[in-house]
């Protein structure tokens, strides 16, 4: 089994910038030619990777290398299958020359699995070179499944996605999970809303995977919103920021947090537990052992048990939004008790993080958010420090409820990226390491 750590942030551009991964080549010091050749290989397929179809001159002065240089690195990427070369669609007639070559993804070269192991839903996707997605499929998952039940089911849904004859270009597969991930073994140490403790859940989808493609695939496994705040940094609504948090979850309560540009994940990975900061020390009983945590106040349980609604029902997210549509004195208090316990929790991550943004992934309060925003904002107001009231800024992610499974793919992608050349379809790839992630 291969297991590896989430995706690197890179630190992001300021608005209007070339991307990090442009602007990075050449930077290896103190290094070979080998592992400088390397590097500047990985930034030319990262922007490829992450920008789409761009112009050998584009990279030229983006990446700061001569012409020959750049030219040399594409060859080889062509060379590998990765890349295609292509003259533009249409000349604008104004240049002077031949026009400058266009650098795309070949999207079927290299592909990546990337799976969602929620608390009701098993959710995975087929993704290419370049961040498309070719296929997806969804099935509900059990009350209560195993681990290994789980992972046989994913591993169904991930056997209809992948065909015969694309099995070869499966380079990795990303895995989310709501809980903390060891770092370094991609153990799911804990996963409270899945009744999970210490299961070796990269080790299982690894033999799984490998039972079913016919052949070893690397698996990567990380936290849910870990994965969620890679995908928005790199393709969704926080393109630019150094400092996110990233909130998701509809039964429990999931923190991805960048700051400085930096992933902040902790010692052993476990960064960011953010569903367990306490808002009631007197409140409702937590899955994790403990009582009053943010995610028993203000997550499905706190809404369901006064609406008297089912919590476990996998759509117990539109189920409350409905039931504060129909108003009543309950839903007007249920919503009032509820809003101020996110209020309590957020001003909390404000204070401590100063972010540039919080974004709302998937999960409930991305659903209730357009309903409640009017209750939970003036608290925070109220409850953080005078400085950082101006600058409170709460919206929903950019990339909806896809923001896991995007971070997924990326993370999948990681070892590709890095190392081009060792790691594509065919080519002999280095002895595994060991990594791991964390969850929520």
């Amino acid at each position: 089994m291969t297991t590896g750590p989430p995706a690197r942030v890179r630190p992001p551009a300021r608005p209007g910038a070339a991307p990090a991964a442009w602007r990075d080549a050449g930077s290896v010091a103190g290094r070979g030619q080998d592992d400088l050749r390397r590097h500047n290989l990985s930034v030319v397929l990262g922007a490829v990777h992450r920008t789409g179809a761009v112009t050998r001159a584009q990279l030229t002065a983006s990446l700061g290398l001569s012409r020959s240089t750049v030219g040399d690195l594409v060859g080889a990427l062509v060379g590998a299958g990765l890349v295609v070369e292509e003259p533009p669609r249409a000349a604008s007639g104004r240049g002077v020359g031949r026009p400058s070559l266009v650098v795309a993804p070949v999207e079927r070269a290299a592909t990546v699995v990337a799976v969602y192991l929620d608390v009701h839903w098993l959710r995975a996707t087929l993704v290419g070179l370049g961040g498309r997605v070719l296929a997806s499929a969804t099935e509900p998952l059990p009350t209560g499944a195993a681990p290994a039940e789980a992972v046989r089911r994913a591993g169904g849904l991930v056997t209809g996605l992948v065909p015969p004859a694309g099995r070869h270009r499966v380079v990795a597969a990303g895995v989310a999970v709501p809980g903390t991930v060891r770092a370094g073994e991609g153990v799911v140490g804990l996963a409270p809303n899945l009744g999970w403790v210490e299961q070796p859940v990269g080790e299982l989808m690894a033999g799984e995977l490998a039972g079913r493609l016919g052949r070893p695939v690397p698996v990567l496994v990380a936290n849910d919103a870990d994965l969620g705040v890679v995908a928005e940094i790199g393709r969704g609504a926080a393109v630019g920021a150094t400092d996110v948090v990233y909130l998701c979850g509809t039964w429990g309560l999931g923190g991805g947090i960048v700051s400085g540009g930096h992933a902040l994940t902790g010692r052993r990975g476990f960064a960011g537990e953010v569903g367990h900061v306490g808002v009631d020390p007197e409140g409702r009983a937590c899955h994790c052992g403990s009582r009053g945590c943010w995610e028993a106040e203000a997550q499905a349980a706190a809404w369901a048990g006064p609406l008297e609604l089912d919590v476990d029902a996998p759509d117990v997210a539109a189920r409350v939004a409905e039931r504060l549509e129909r108003g009543g004195v309950l839903a007007r208090r249920t919503r009032d008790r509820v809003s101020r316990s996110f209020a309590r929790g957020l001003a909390s991550v404000v204070n401590v993080l100063d972010p540039q943004v919080v974004l709302l992934g998937a999960g409930l309060w991305r659903d209730l958010w357009p309903a409640v925003e009017g209750d939970v904002l003036p608290w925070v107001e109220r409850l953080v420090l005078p400085a950082l009231r101006d600058h409170v800024d709460v919206r929903p992610a950019g990339l909806g409820d896809g923001s896991t499974l995007v971070g997924a793919a990326e993370t999948a992608f990681g070892p590709l990226l890095d190392d081009p050349l060792g790691h594509a379809p065919g080519a002999v790839a280095p002895p595994p390491g060991r990594s791991g992630g964390r969850a929520s």
